[in-house]
């Protein structure tokens, strides 16, 4: 055993730690599959020579989870898919991750990247991530990302922007680690939050209530680059917004500046309206966030063209169907003045078709009655000249009386209404026009107009 350990060991530090430190003194680094080979290719794949390559990597992997600069340096690319290739191999890995601290490793790697300010370093940091998933490695997630929102989720800002952005990744991170998801979803949309990670720090931006991962200092200037990026940006656009009118009033803005992004606010909300929202990050928005993303989805998304035109059609296609109902009904209507008007003309006692009209709401009713006495053939028989005007006292007692219990009913829902209620929550010096009470009393006047003229007939 003791022979086998030693060859281990000696494969380890020259075919693979060998390889690596070439890598990290800038030596020639082929392409990236060059160097490492599997050590099942040479040596047994077992489990002292697992434990013998984790206890020998310890060191390198300790460099590479706090981001130290010989190793997480510019152009990693080739050092992280060698340390890919290694993890892979150690099982005991997310053992050891398990007990490192994730919030210093994101600290060291926000340092890191001050010193040297290369635009792709955050995905190097993603990859690592994705290493401590795959790797099972395990925290306590909820305790993890309450003190990262403790300390990102303020107004104020917590360090400085390349610090706080990398903390954000890692919050994200804790908040995917929580969902109730298979891996494979997982790592998905880890993987969807390093592609989209670009649009993803404005929104973070908006969300913590301070700026990340940008020099700007303005949330005005924030919103301009969101508006100016590229086209990735336009689907999910009306996202950022929904954000940014939710915290707008948090960020203690004085009168200039407020009015500056209240511009900015404006002609944002005329880009969403022109764009087709995307649904493709909702589901992870709301895993990130999801005490907000809902409710500022629900309250700030304004309608995009597609939408409101949706709705115009809809409209005009329950026009177009109480057009055609109201036709249809209309037919029916002079189907059965015409059949009463028969009953009339055959001598049917008056008293039947009383019943008859009886059978119809008092509208229907009172406008069959006013058909009926139009007609000239039935003025010229005395029998219904005789009994209209009966017939027309009470078919308009009973119109009128249904119409004051419409009057009542809408005087009901009025008190309500004007009852004091916790549904209209203004914030303090807040301007809102209430015009509830004026719908009201517009809706009884028209009422009550219709009313006053079907009497005076």
């Amino acid at each position: 055993m003791t022979d086998n350990t030693e060859k281990y060991k000696d494969y380890i530090q020259h075919t693979i730690i060998g390889y690596l430190k070439r890598m990290m003194d800038g030596g020639s680094q082929g392409d990236e599959t060059s160097g490492y080979v599997p050590p099942a290719n040479h040596v047994p794949h077992d489990s002292v020579y697992k434990s013998t390559l984790h206890t020998m990597m310890e060191p390198y992997y300790r460099m590479y989870l706090y981001g130290e600069t010989p190793l997480c340096k510019p152009n990693m690319e080739n050092i992280r898919w060698e340390m890919r290739r290694i993890i892979d191999d150690d099982d005991l890995f997310g053992r050891w991750a398990s007990e490192q601290d994730l919030i210093t490793s994101a600290e060291c790697w926000g340092d890191n990247m001050k010193l040297i300010d290369e635009p792709k370093r955050i995905h190097q940091y993603f990859y690592l991530l994705e290493a401590l998933l795959q790797k099972d490695c395990y925290q306590d997630w909820v305790e993890l990302s309450q003190r990262l929102k403790e300390s990102l989720f303020k107004s104020e800002v917590y360090s400085d922007y390349k610090t706080d952005e990398v903390l954000c990744v890692l919050h994200a991170f804790t908040m995917i680690m929580q969902q109730d998801w298979p891996k494979e979803k997982k790592e998905e949309n880890l993987e969807l939050l390093r592609r989209q990670w670009l649009f993803m720090k404005h929104y973070y931006s908006v969300m913590t209530r301070h700026i990340v991962g940008v020099k700007w200092t303005k949330f005005t200037d924030v919103a301009n680059t969101v508006m100016r990026s590229s086209q990735s940006f336009m689907p999910h656009i009306h996202i950022f917004y929904c954000g940014l009118m939710d915290c707008a009033d948090e960020l203690n803005l004085d009168r200039k500046h407020r009015k500056q992004l209240d511009n900015v606010i404006q002609k944002m909300q005329d880009v969403v309206g022109r764009t087709e929202p995307s649904e493709m990050l909702y589901e992870l928005c709301d895993a990130l966030f999801p005490e907000d993303f809902q409710r500022m989805m629900q309250e700030h998304k304004p309608k995009s063209y597609k939408e409101v035109e949706d709705e115009n059609r809809q409209k005009d296609e329950l026009i177009k169907q109480l057009g055609e109902q109201k036709g249809h009904l209309q037919d029916e209507l002079d189907k059965t003045r015409d059949v009463l008007q028969r009953m009339i003309l055959t001598a049917i006692p008056i008293e039947q078709v009383d019943a008859e009209l009886m059978k119809y709401p008092p509208t229907m009713a009172w406008q069959l009655l006013c058909e009926l006495n139009n007609s000239t053939v039935l003025n010229g028989i005395a029998v219904w000249r005789n009994a209209y005007p009966a017939l027309l006292e009470k078919y308009r007692g009973l119109l009128v009386g249904s119409m004051n219990q419409q009057k009542e009913l809408i005087e009901a829902m009025k008190a309500v209404v004007e009852r004091p209620t916790n549904s209209y929550n203004y914030a303090p010096g807040a301007v809102h026009d209430d015009n509830r009470r004026q719908i009201m009393l517009g809706e009884e006047r028209m009422k009550l107009l219709q009313q006053k003229q079907l009497v005076n007939e």
